[in-house]
C-alpha cells in the first residue's frame, strides 16, 4: 500500500519491524475497483450507498475505478460492497511489478537494488566464478533456507580460533548480498552468486570490533586467498595499524571495498578514507544519495544502500535492501539500510570484473569509476564520487577495452585524482526565503539558497527529508498527523563540503 511518509519513520529504526512478505499484499489506498450488475443507475445508488465515487470507467469490460477517503481501510471497503448483491465483483487495485530481475528466486523481484546496480544485464557476462570474497564482519551463518553458493571456513580474529559464525546477522546480510544463492526459486538474489565468501568474523555479536582484529583479519584474508575484502564496518578515527593492513592487502592485489559511514557526515570514515580502500556511500531508490550516507574528500563510488523512510517504488515496503539473515536468532529475510548494505554492491561488482578478467585493484578501480552513473555535479563531486556503481557498463569496458569516460586510460589509486579536483572554497550556503504551508495532512516547505546546495529539513525526533541535488531553489512535501506539530531544522551543504544550518522553524498541521 502507498503509505505515508512519516509514518515509515518507525521502520527506519527497526528493521526487524517489517512485516513478512508472506503476509503483505501491495495494493492502493483510497480506491478500489468494481463491476455492478445493471446499469448506470445502478452504479449511482451503489456508489451513494457505500460512500464511494466513480474515478474512472474502464470501457469494455464494465469495471469502474471508484474512490474513498485514504483513512478508510482499503478491506473494510472490499467487505462492504462483497456483501453488496448488485456488486459481480470487487477487489483492492494491487500494484504490479515487472519480472526484470533475470533470475526466479521468489522475492527477487523486491530487490529494486539490482537492476540499480546494473547486476541483471551483468549477468550474462559474469557471475563471479572463481573469485574469493572475504567478507570481514560480525562472521556469516551457515545454513538458512537459502543459503550461500559457496561459504569457505574462515578465521575468527576477534576472539581467536577458526569459528566465523554470526550471531549477529550483519555479516550474514553482507555476504548475502555478494553471494546468495540464486536461481534457486528459494528466497533472494546475490549480485556475485557464484563467488566464494571468506568469512573474517572481526566483530563480536554486538556489532563491535577492535583495530587489531579488523587489521589481522585483512592480514589473514590476503594470505588466504582473497581477491576482495568488503568492510561494512568503520570508525570517526585513523589507525596507522589498519591504514598499514590495507595497504598490506592493496599491493598483494586485493582490491578492498569499505563503507563512506552512516553519520550524516561531511568526511569520510576509517578505513573507507585511505588511499588503497574505495569509500562506498549509499543511495536510495531514485539513485539520490542517502541522507545519512557519509561524503566528502575520498569518496570513490555511491551504490544501493537504501532508505527505510520512503516508499519510493510504490511496492508496499519501505526502501531497505532485502536479503537473507538473522534476527532474534531466526533466519528471516529483512529490510536493511545502510552504507553497510553498499560497500557489497562494490565489492560483487569488483568480483564479477575479476571473474572476467580484471586483474588487480587499479584495474577494478579504474573500471569501476568510469563507467559509474554521474551523479550530483557534473563528474566528481564528494556527495557520489565518480557516480553510481554500474557493474554491466564495467564489464562492457572491460570486454571491449574502452575506458569509459576516462579519457587518460590510466589506473590512478584512489584518491589521487580526486584531491586535486577539491577546490579552496570554504563559504557555506546562505539559506534564506524559507516558508511553508499546509493543506490538510500535507505540508509543504519552500527555501532557496544563494549558491547549488543539497538541502534537507531535519526533523526533531524523524531525521532527514530533503533534496539531494545541487540546485538553489528548494521544496519538500510532506504528509504528517493532524494535530501534531513538527520542528526542524534546515540543512544546506554545497559541492565541496560545506555546510550551513539554519535556526529551528516549526508547523502545525
Amino acid at each position: 500500500m502507498l503509505n505515508l511518509l512519516l509514518a515509515l519513520l518507525a521502520c527506519a529504526a527497526d528493521p526487524a519491524g517489517t512485516p513478512e512478505l508472506v503476509d503483505t499484499v501491495p495494493y492502493l489506498d483510497g480506491e478500489v475497483l468494481i463491476r455492478v450488475v445493471g446499469d448506470d443507475v445502478a452504479q449511482m445508488r451503489v456508489e451513494d450507498d457505500h460512500d464511494v465515487a466513480e474515478v474512472e470507467r474502464l470501457d469494455g469490460i464494465a469495471v469502474v475505478r471508484v474512490g474513498f477517503e485514504t483513512e478508510r481501510p482499503v478491506r473494510s471497503v472490499v467487505d462492504s460492497l462483497a456483501g453488496d448483491a448488485r456488486v459481480e465483483f470487487v477487489e483492492p487495485n494491487h500494484l504490479v511489478r515487472a519480472f526484470g530481475t533475470g533470475v526466479n528466486d521468489a522475492y527477487a523481484g523486491y530487490q529494486w537494488n539490482l537492476a540499480a546496480s546494473g547486476a541483471p544485464a551483468a549477468w550474462s557476462m559474469s557471475t563471479g566464478r572463481g573469485v574469493t570474497v572475504a567478507v570481514l564482519d560480525t562472521g556469516v551463518r551457515t545454513g538458512g533456507p537459502d543459503g550461500l553458493t559457496t561459504l569457505l571456513a574462515g578465521s575468527n580474529t576477534y576472539s581467536g580460533g577458526s569459528n566465523a559464525t554470526d550471531n549477529n546477522g550483519h555479516g550474514t546480510f553482507v555476504a548475502g548480498t555478494i553471494g546468495q544463492r540464486t536461481n534457486n526459486g528459494v528466497g533472494v538474489a546475490g549480485i556475485a552468486y557464484d563467488a566464494k565468501i571468506l568469512p573474517v568474523k572481526v566483530m563480536g555479536d554486538d556489532g563491535a570490533g577492535d583495530v587489531a582484529a579488523i587489521a589481522n583479519g585483512l592480514v589473514y584474508a590476503t594470505d588466504h586467498g582473497a581477491q576482495v575484502a568488503n568492510l561494512s564496518l568503520g570508525s570517526a578515527y585513523p589507525s596507522s595499524t589498519l591504514e598499514s593492513a590495507c595497504r598490506y592487502a592493496y599491493d598483494r592485489g586485493v582490491t578492498v571495498i569499505a563503507a563512506s559511514g552512516n553519520s550524516y557526515d561531511t568526511s569520510l570514515s576509517y578505513p573507507a578514507r585511505y588511499d588503497s580502500v574505495i569509500a562506498v556511500g549509499a543511495t536510495g531508490y531514485s539513485g539520490s544519495r542517502a541522507g545519512y550516507s557519509n561524503r566528502g574528500t575520498g569518496l570513490d563510488l555511491v551504490a544501493p544502500g537504501g532508505d527505510l523512510s520512503k516508499d519510493e517504488n510504490g511496492d508496499g515496503y519501505a526502501d531497505g535492501i532485502l536479503q537473507e539473515t538473522i534476527e532474534g536468532g531466526a533466519w528471516t529475510y529483512t529490510f536493511w539500510e545502510g552504507t553497510s548494505m553498499a560497500a557489497p554492491h562494490v565489492s560483487a561488482a569488483a568480483a564479477l570484473l575479476i571473474s572476467a578478467g580484471a586483474s588487480g585493484p587499479d584495474e577494478v578501480y579504474r573500471l569501476l569509476t568510469t563507467t559509474a552513473r554521474d551523479g550530483g555535479s557534473s563528474g566528481y563531486d564528494t556527495s557520489y564520487g565518480y557516480g553510481r556503481v554500474d557493474a554491466a557498463a564495467a564489464l562492457g569496458a572491460l570486454g571491449s577495452g574502452s575506458t569509459g569516460n576516462d579519457s587518460s586510460g590510466a589506473g590512478a589509486e584512489p584518491e589521487s585524482s580526486v584531491e586535486e579536483s577539491v577546490t579552496t572554497d570554504t563559504k557555506a550556503p546562505t539559506i534564506r526565503d524559507v516558508s511553508g504551508y499546509t493543506q490538510g495532512r500535507k505540508f509543504t516547505l519552500q527555501w532557496t539558497t544563494d549558491e547549488p546546495a543539497t538541502t534537507y529539513a531535519d526533523f526533531s525526533g524523524f531525521g532527514l527529508y530533503g533534496s539531494d541535488t545541487l540546485t538553489t531553489t528548494h521544496a519538500l512535501s510532506l504528509n504528517g498527523k493532524l494535530g501534531q506539530a513538527y520542528t526542524f531544522t534546515l540543512v544546506s551543504t554545497d559541492a565541496t563540503g560545506n555546510t550551513a544550518e539554519t535556526s529551528a522553524y516549526s508547523i502545525s498541521l
